[in-house]
């Protein structure tokens, strides 16, 4: 992406208060929200929270967090994460199953209906009946809880990503190019 946005904070334009997070979380996004700081100290919690401690399993985090990004066609969202995906065992058939959408044939029943409710939530901002009911057979009501608030936060870091054009970390994997069997949410 390029033209305007907001160049991530060097290390000597990083405010005080903001010193130990960007030492924990180093990367261009969150040197970028630093340009307002009260915002990056209040959001970063409720952001860790849903990124490492929801109720869902790490397999179907990600497969949403991917969802989103390929949605979004976020280049940033999708490498950071595809890479934390591979670390947890995804496989290239994963990634290929991500762009295609729900109906690919790779998905079990459970992951179908994650990215189905990605879908949905992306497409629609709700989740039909239909998708509402695969998702209910699999997941407790705190885990639907969380699939919604990891949509929303993941799909606003996506937003913030390409409204601001975050330049993307050094050896991120890019994001995929749409084939014609590719999808993205529906959005009619």
């Amino acid at each position: 992406m390029t033209g305007p946005g907001l160049a991530p904070l060097a290390d000597g334009d990083i405010p005080e208060s903001l010193a130990k997070v960007i030492e924990a979380w180093p990367y261009k996004l969150h040197r970028t929200l630093a340009h307002s700081p009260g915002t990056l100290l209040k959001w970063l919690p409720f952001g860790e929270h849903i990124l490492r401690e929801n109720t869902l399993p790490f397999r179907e985090r990600e497969i949403a967090i991917l969802r989103v990004g390929w949605n979004a066609a976020c280049a940033y969202e999708w490498g950071m994460h595809s890479m934390v995906a591979r670390g947890g065992g995804f496989e290239d058939a994963d990634f290929e199953a991500l762009c295609v959408g729900a109906g690919s044939e790779h998905w079990a029943q459970a992951e179908a209906a994650i990215v189905a409710g990605v879908d949905d939530m992306q497409a629609r901002w709700t989740i039909s009946e239909g998708v509402w009911a695969r998702l209910s057979e699999h997941y407790a009501p705190d885990q639907l809880v969380d699939l919604i608030w990891l949509t929303g936060n993941f799909a606003t870091i996506s937003l913030q990503l390409n409204a601001l054009r975050v330049p993307l970390e050094d050896g991120l994997p890019p994001l995929p190019e749409d084939q014609p069997h590719y999808t993205r949410a529906n959005r009619s």
